[in-house]
């Protein structure tokens, strides 16, 4: 059972620079043609931050094997963005993972589920934060 203790605790930190290439990219593979999503003042399409997720958590597989996951029964249960700003072409964010919460359920079976809430946070190079990425892991316990 992952331990309330390690609520807060950061999983990593780092830099990534949007590029317009790689919005073009992104928004291409949504199929999404909007010229919002083009140039050299571009803006990133409103799920861009999913691309921040690995880089975000890497280094923190240490702290998921502390959480105790059972990893044969984790899915991924829900995802949200929230945003302070949109995410412009061009700037370099300073993203932080962290476990945001944990909390446990009851299964309609009987067993107990462990939910993870893992979150992203995204600042710009004035400190500003320009969103926050929320996903929740899921795992039924042995």
């Amino acid at each position: 059972m992952p331990s309330k203790d390690m609520i807060g605790r950061v999983l990593s930190t780092g830099s990534a620079t949007v590029t317009a290439q790689h919005v073009v990219e992104f928004a291409d593979a949504l199929g999404d043609p909007d010229t919002h999503y083009r140039g050299a003042s571009a803006v990133a399409p409103p799920t861009y931050p999913i691309a921040f997720m690995v880089q975000a958590m890497s280094g923190g597989m240490e702290t998921f094997q502390q959480l105790g996951l059972n990893f044969m029964t984790l899915v991924h249960g829900e995802q949200e963005f929230e945003y302070r700003r949109p995410i412009r072409v061009g700037e370099t964010l300073a993203l932080t993972g962290r476990i945001a919460d944990i909390y446990e359920k009851q299964s309609s079976s009987g067993g107990v589920l462990d939910f993870v809430v893992l979150e992203t946070e995204a600042a710009d190079d004035q400190g500003d934060t320009v969103f926050f990425s929320r996903n929740v892991l899921i795992s039924r316990r042995a």
